[in-house]
């Protein structure tokens, strides 16, 4: 059974995931930031519009119809996640570099699905909620940072939470985990997956993630109608 802390990461981080919320101005003094964080701030606010956007006009769509969200998952907030990082976090970092390329190849994706299921579960769960950017703060290094986020509910007590950020190899701010009052999903995730791995083998943590996800996909594209099947993630 989940705890209610495991419940509240798991809510905050498919919400945060799909940034499902409209961006508003504080009514602070926005604090300065520097080139480096204006550069975050930039790759990563323009997206709570465009998701703002398409959930307040099509939201109903995409609840019936599973393929059309998949797309705009994929094509807008995708390359705003780093799931290879995420990965890497979730089992351990040297763990991680010893899988073989095929495992590796296997286990991301296996990630970047449940990944998905949770943008999903946002989608059905969402209920108005509003996020503000309230801060963003980089490391010296400029390696590392995070975004921080008021989320105000009309469901639940307003909450702060944290988006945290690292420079890919590639020298893009990519997203790898949600932080909410000094707990992170990864945090709460990595015992579960590194005891499966230790006892079981990656394997069965790559297997036990696909069967929750096509158990979860399998359900909501029954729903869906006949003509849009076989398109993903149906």
């Amino acid at each position: 059974m989940m705890t209610r802390a495991n419940l509240t990461i798991r809510f905050l981080w498919a919400i945060t995931i799909l940034l499902t919320s409209s961006v508003v101005v504080a009514s602070a003094e926005p604090p300065i930031l520097n080139a480096e964080e204006q550069l975050v701030e930039s790759r990563f606010v323009p997206l709570f519009s465009v998701v703002t956007e398409e959930l307040s006009t099509r939201q109903a769509d995409y609840l019936l119809d599973p393929s059309a969200y998949n797309r705009f998952i994929d094509t807008n907030v995708k390359s705003l996640w780093d799931t290879s990082s995420t990965t890497s976090a979730l089992i351990g970092k040297v763990r991680f570099k010893g899988l073989t390329a095929e495992d590796k190849q296997a286990l991301v994706a296996a990630v970047d699905n449940t990944l998905l299921r949770y943008a999903f579960e946002g989608l059905e769960n969402y209920g108005g909620q509003v996020f503000e950017v309230v801060d963003v703060a980089v490391n010296k290094g400029g390696t590392m940072g995070w975004v921080q986020v008021l989320m105000e509910s009309p469901i639940i007590p307003d909450l702060h939470l944290d988006l945290l950020i690292k420079r890919t190899s590639e020298g893009n701010w990519s997203a790898v985990d949600v932080r909410f009052k000094g707990i992170t999903y990864v945090s709460i995730k990595k015992h579960e997956f590194r005891e499966i791995i230790e006892e079981q083998g990656v394997t069965a943590l790559i297997d036990s993630l696909n069967s929750k996800n096509r158990d979860y996909f399998r359900d909501i594209c029954a729903k869906a109608p006949a003509t849009l099947k076989g398109n993903a993630p149906c």
